[in-house]
């Protein structure tokens, strides 16, 4: 049996606890130890609960024991709601009652700088084999046992979310709004410190726990980048998988060596990599509702065609907006399906195009448009936009639901109580509903998104990078830039293109080598203390002659010298001038977290102003390097645009994976540029290379 099979075994006898013991309830309403036993009580948990305080009497009309070896019979599950100094203690005697798990709500453990007494109950956990969630959390909330462990919200409502959250706020937010929308969840768990239990343990418990559609999460930071990136890999090719991290503005660690790590923030690597293995990652915390949402209940879609019919034209143009800023298509109607619609009994002032704008609130007109596009085949997903009350509308939600093809969607606003009371109808039927055209939009484009991820698993499973002790044992503190002549050898040992070249000690061995090489020529500076040569004049290009080459030769040396007096000037770099064509960039780095990274991107003014970059994680599949070049807001540039060339993407997706192959053969690597690479319509070449290599540890 696996280790991550064992821990969905140990918290599904957690969840699923039939007896527990509150210790440390309070009589204090203001209290947690109150709360969460009142929390427990009002959810309606059917199993044995007793509550532990050392004063004894009644807590909640319960009889409180004053120690937990005082209570009856054995105890699955404890809750802790003690001083930290005493959770030890407890743990020990939790152990000897046969608990099999603690639910740590204590707070002063590693936030309040004590590692020390969360190193100490992690040792009790290992010698007992009891499992802790927590500490520092609000608690959790598993529906299917009615088990509402928590201070705060209890939520009764059963539905399709499984929320995991470092957020006590955000996993309350999350789950009272999918009450109120009568969408429900199936469980809330609160991280906390994670010091046993973590997010890629609760992963693998939702991905085959069946009262569970879609996994819900919002992180601040994860444990081991290599156990999460596999745990989610498995549950996304069963369930979605919605994610939100906070500290977008952390442009992370900077180093000088490359442009590779100074774009590379945490955030930005931390979100393409939950992408590439499967996950729907956003921006702000209204939007993965809405994502959640539409996830949980939209049917699959076979594609990325939209058809909304609303009876708004506004309503319309807004979702169209939306629409196309989210990579949807929203088709022109076929010239049969507008034939056949302008024979429907329609408003004069309907819009008879896509959007379709019926300018009334006739439900059976919506009713039969929608079966007419479907019909026809017009459409992956129908977006319904209720902009004002339509007076049987819901039944026209529900007749669709079952009678079309498409994925169904609704958008209901402008419609007061009726429609709050039409939203919580239809969201009881399976169909998502929206309170805006936009936000609909959002939840539609994650569903396509996730529906195009299941399509590339047939390529089979992803290869995880693993931290191997000795493999990825090196010190950052240890490392050194490469000088371009010797980094060149890494490019030979890939196969990449690099222009022939040479290197010079003198004036004469300068001109030499460029006669050798054929004009026009590019030189540039040799030193350790110029890592980015153009910033000091170290590089110039277009040189036709002997004598342009003596010349540039001094003159970098003058330039170099006054920019930075301590340079050490090693040598000049003589190369062959490449032919014209279009700059990329293309990067590797080493994360602490996610392990070797590849990064691709348009050279020049793209790199330098508008980042217009993508990252992920090593080894590349074919599609994943693939993804890298038609992501880019700059693909069409290498599709050929205006008369321009097209250039040889099937060479560069080679290159990536290359290059991705490269940082995990090479774990020294903690920083790669190869910046230009220049395309050509037949090949390519790299033209510069920056490489950081760290040093192994002792």
């Amino acid at each position: 049996m696996g280790k991550h099979q064992k821990t969905i075994e140990s918290l599904e006898s957690i969840l699923n606890a039939r007896s527990v013991a509150v210790v440390g309830a309070s009589n204090e309403p203001h209290k947690f130890g109150y709360m969460t036993l009142d929390s427990i009580l009002r959810g309606g948990y059917e199993g044995k609960l007793y509550a532990v305080n050392p004063k004894g009497g009644k807590i909640l009309g319960r009889k409180a024991y004053p120690s937990l070896s005082e209570v009856p019979g054995t105890i699955d599950v404890v809750i802790i709601v003690v001083p930290a100094k005493l959770v030890p203690t407890v743990l020990r005697d939790a152990a000897a009652k046969g608990a099999k798990g603690a639910i740590i709500q204590s707070a002063g453990f590693r936030e309040a700088g004590r590692l020390d007494l969360e190193e100490e109950i992690l040792a009790i956990s290992r010698e007992y084999g009891i499992r802790l969630m927590g500490p520092n959390i609000q608690g959790i909330n598993y529906l299917p046992n009615r088990l509402c462990a928590m201070f705060f919200p209890v939520i009764k409502t059963k539905g399709p979310l499984a929320i995991v959250s470092q957020s006590g706020s955000v996993t309350a937010a999350l789950s009272e709004w999918a009450e109120r929308d009568g969408l429900g969840i199936s469980a809330a768990i609160n991280l906390g410190n994670q010091v046993d239990l973590c997010e890629a343990d609760y992963i693998d418990f939702f991905t085959e726990d069946d009262n569970t559609n879609v996994i819900v999460m919002y992180l601040e930071g994860i444990r081991d980048g290599g156990r999460f990136l596999a745990a989610l890999e498995r549950a996304s090719c069963k369930k979605p998988v919605a994610v939100l991290k906070s500290g977008r503005t952390d442009a992370g660690a900077k180093s000088a060596a490359s442009h590779t790590g100074s774009m590379a923030g945490s955030y930005e690597v931390f979100c393409a990599a939950c992408r590439q293995y499967g996950a729907v990652v956003m921006d702000d915390l209204m939007t993965l509702y809405d994502v959640a949402k539409a996830l949980a209940g939209l049917k699959t879609p076979k594609g990325k065609r939209l058809v909304t019919i609303s009876t708004s034209g506004g309503a319309g143009t807004l979702s169209s907006d939306e629409a196309e800023s989210r990579d949807l298509n929203v088709p022109p109607l076929p010239v049969e399906l507008k034939d056949e619609l302008g024979r429907l009994d329609l408003s004069p002032l309907a819009h008879i195009s896509n959007p379709l704008d019926l300018a009334g609130i006739t439900a059976d007109h919506f009713l039969q448009a929608s079966r007419l596009v479907d019909h026809h085949d017009a459409a992956d997903i129908i977006l319904i936009s209720f902009a004002d009350p339509v007076v049987g509308g819901i039944k026209v939600i529900k007749t669709l639901k079952t009678d079309i093809k498409a994925s169904l969607a609704v958008s209901y606003m402008g419609g007061g109580e009726e429609e709050i009371k039409g939203g919580l109808e239809i969201q009881k039927i399976g169909v998502p509903v929206f309170p805006t055209p936009e936000r609909a939009i959002r939840g539609i484009a994650a569903a396509v998104q996730y529906a195009r991820y299941l399509q590339t698993k047939k390529q089979g499973p992803s290869e995880i990078f693993s931290t191997d002790k000795e493999k990825w044992d090196y010190a950052d503190k240890d490392q050194r830039f490469i000088l371009e002549p010797e980094a060149i050898g890494y490019l030979s040992d890939y196969y990449i293109p690099y222009p022939d070249h040479g290197v010079a000690h003198s004036t004469e061995e300068a001109v030499e080598i460029a006669d050798r090489l054929g004009y026009p020529v590019v030189i540039k500076v040799v030193s350790p203390d110029t890592p980015h040569k153009t910033d000091v004049k170290g590089v110039v290009v277009g040189l036709q002659s002997s004598d342009e080459v003596k010349d540039c030769f001094n003159q970098i040396h003058e330039d170099v010298k006054r920019a930075v007096p301590s340079a050490s000037i090693e040598g000049i770099l003589v190369c062959k001038q490449a032919p014209e064509g279009l700059d990329v960039i293309v990067g590797a780095l080493y994360d602490p977290i996610f392990g070797p990274i590849t990064m691709f991107g348009l050279g020049g003014i793209f790199t330098e102003v508008l980042r217009d970059v993508i990252f992920r994680v090593a080894p590349l599949r074919r599609h994943d390097a693939e993804e890298m070049v038609s992501e880019i807001k700059g693909y069409p540039l290498l599709k050929g645009v205006r008369g321009q060339p097209k250039y040889d993407t099937e060479r560069l997706i080679e290159l990536l994976m290359s290059i991705s192959r490269m940082a995990i053969d090479r774990p020294e690597i903690k920083e790669l540029d190869l910046n230009p690479v220049r395309l050509f319509e037949n090949g390519l070449m790299a033209l510069d290379i920056r490489l950081l290599k760290r040093e192994a540890s002792k």
